[in-house]
C-alpha cells in the first residue's frame, strides 16, 4: 500500500468490526481500525470499543449501512449499529475527494494528524498493522511522542492534548518524549482556551489513574497546574515547619493522594484537603508552624475550585465535606459525637473519610498512630449495627406536624428540626411524636 509499511498480522479483529470494513470496501472505499483500540490490543488489553476510518464521506457511510446514529457528523463521525456493538466510523482526517480512492495518502494523513504515535496506528481487516510513525516502538519504549515530532502543531489544534499526554503518563507509567515535554511547557498558556468541562474530565482521569501523583507533578512541572488549579500552586515547596510533617506541603499532598483508593471523591479530597494551609499559616514564638482552621478555609476553597471546574452539586457537597472533616478526631468516642460526625459528612461518605484520614497520617512524619482512628471506626461500626436515627428524615415528625401546632415554613422551622435532631442524637428514645412535639412547642415563638 504505497509507502505505508504493512506488518504481518498481529491481532484479531472482532467479526462485527470486520463486517463493517468489508461493507465499506465493497463500496470501493478504504477502511481501517485505528487509534486507542489498536494501542490496547498491542498492549494485550481488551479494547472498550473499536474505531474505523474510511475514505467514505459522512453521507456515504449513512447510505452504506441500515442502522446509523450521527455522533460527530460535523467531524465526519457516524456510529454504525451492528449485531455485535456500535462501531464509530469516521472519514479520514484532512481527506479530500481529489485524492484517489486507492491512494495511501488518506490513511497516512489521518494518522499524522492524531495526537500521539501510540494512537497513530491502523489495522486492516486481516489484523495487519500499519505504523508509519513508529508507534509500536514508542509503546515498547513507553514514550509519549507526537507523529513526525510535531507536538506544537498538535497541541495548537487542541490544547487539551497536553493534559491528555500527562494522563497517559499517569495511567500507563509512560514518559513524555523531550519534544513533547518542552512543547507543553511552551504552550501551557493555551489551556484556558479549552472548555472547563473537558479540563475537568482529564483531571478526573489523572486522579483515578494508577499513578495520580505522577500526573499532578507533571501538571506542576509543565505549568499546566497554574491554569487548572492555581490555588494549588502555593503548596509547592511550602515548608510546614512542624515536626509532625517531614515533607513540604505539596509532597505531603502527593503522598496522601497515592495512599487513598482510586475513587474520584476521595482522590479529589486528598488533592484538596490541605489547600487552605498556605493562607492560614502562622508561626508561634518557638518557630513552629500552625494552620488554625485550615480545614474550614480549605472547604470553602474546595467548593470554589470544584464549582469553577463545573463539578456537579453532589460531588461538590461530598468532597467539601471530606475536606471540612478530615481533621476530626474524637478520642473519647462518645456515640453522640460520632453520630454528629456522620450527620455532617453523610453516611455514604464515611468510608471515604476514614480512607482520607488514614492516608493523611501515612503522609505525615512517623511514627504513625492509628489508635484514635481505629477507635472511631469501631464506634461507627457499632452505631451502624444499632441503626439509630441519624438525620432529620429519621425523625418521627415532619413539617406538616410542626405547621399543625403553629409553626410557619421558613428558617425557624429549620432551626427547630436541627434542635430536635440534636436531642435525638443525644437520646434516641426521644424520637417519638409526643416527645418531639412537646420539645418543639417549648420553642414555638408566638
Amino acid at each position: 500500500m504505497g509507502n505505508l509499511k504493512k506488518e504481518r498480522p498481529v491481532m484479531q479483529i472482532p467479526s462485527y468490526v470486520v463486517q463493517v470494513i468489508h461493507t465499506l470496501k465493497q463500496n470501493g472505499k478504504q477502511a481501517f481500525v485505528v487509534g486507542g483500540c489498536v494501542r490496547d490490543m498491542l498492549m494485550g488489553r481488551m479494547p472498550a470499543d473499536y474505531d474505523v476510518v474510511t475514505s467514505a464521506t459522512t453521507q456515504e457511510i449513512i447510505s452504506f449501512f441500515p442502522k446509523t446514529v450521527p455522533v460527530g457528523e460535523r467531524h465526519g463521525t457516524i456510529a454504525v449499529l451492528t449485531a455485535g456493538s456500535a462501531v464509530e466510523v469516521s472519514t479520514f482526517k484532512g481527506y479530500t475527494h481529489e485524492q484517489s480512492g486507492e491512494s495511501p495518502a488518506g490513511l497516512e494523513q489521518d494518522l499524522a494528524l492524531r495526537d500521539f504515535t501510540m494512537n497513530a496506528m491502523a489495522v486492516n481487516e486481516n489484523g495487519s498493522l500499519y505504523d508509519p510513525f513508529g508507534g509500536r516502538e514508542d509503546l515498547k519504549r513507553q514514550m509519549i511522542r507526537s507523529p513526525r515530532n510535531e507536538p506544537e502543531q498538535r497541541f495548537t489544534e487542541d490544547p487539551l492534548r497536553m493534559m491528555r499526554a500527562i494522563r497517559f503518563c499517569s495511567a500507563l507509567g509512560f514518559s513524555l518524549h523531550p519534544t513533547t515535554y518542552e512543547a507543553i511547557i511552551k504552550q501551557a498558556s493555551l489551556l484556558p482556551k479549552v472548555a472547563l468541562e473537558r479540563v475537568r474530565e482529564e483531571l478526573n482521569r489523572i486522579l483515578i489513574s494508577d499513578r495520580p501523583s505522577l500526573g499532578i507533578r507533571l501538571l506542576l512541572e509543565t505549568g499546566l497546574l497554574q491554569h487548572v488549579m492555581p490555588e494549588a500552586m502555593p503548596m509547592a515547596g511550602f515548608d510546614q515547619r512542624n515536626k509532625r510533617h517531614d515533607k513540604d506541603l505539596f509532597e505531603h499532598t502527593m503522598a496522601v493522594l497515592e495512599a487513598v483508593p482510586p475513587r474520584l471523591n476521595v482522590r479529589l479530597a486528598a488533592l484538596l484537603h490541605d489547600i487552605g494551609k498556605p493562607i492560614t499559616f502562622s508561626i508561634d514564638e518557638n518557630g513552629v508552624g500552625h494552620f488554625y482552621s485550615h480545614h474550614i478555609k480549605g472547604c470553602r476553597m474546595a467548593e470554589d475550585i470544584m464549582r469553577r471546574l463545573k463539578y456537579n452539586n453532589k460531588t461538590i457537597a461530598d468532597v467539601s465535606a471530606l475536606v471540612a472533616e478530615h481533621m476530626s478526631r474524637l478520642p473519647k468516642i462518645r456515640n453522640t459525637s460520632l453520630k454528629r460526625l456522620v450527620n455532617r459528612v453523610g453516611e455514604h461518605n464515611v468510608d471515604d473519610l476514614f480512607d482520607l484520614q488514614r492516608a493523611d497520617i501515612l503522609g505525615s512524619a512517623p511514627p504513625f498512630d492509628f489508635s484514635e482512628l481505629n477507635a472511631m471506626r469501631e464506634g461507627l461500626d457499632r452505631i451502624h449495627h444499632e441503626k439509630p436515627p441519624m438525620t432529620q428524615k429519621d425523625l418521627s415528625i415532619n413539617g406538616h406536624d410542626l405547621i399543625e401546632i403553629g409553626f410557619q415554613p421558613g428558617p425557624q422551622m429549620g432551626r427547630i428540626f436541627d434542635l430536635l435532631l440534636d436531642a435525638v442524637l443525644e437520646d434516641p428514645d426521644k424520637n417519638n411524636r409526643i416527645t418531639l412535639l412537646f420539645i418543639a412547642k417549648k420553642h414555638l415563638v408566638q
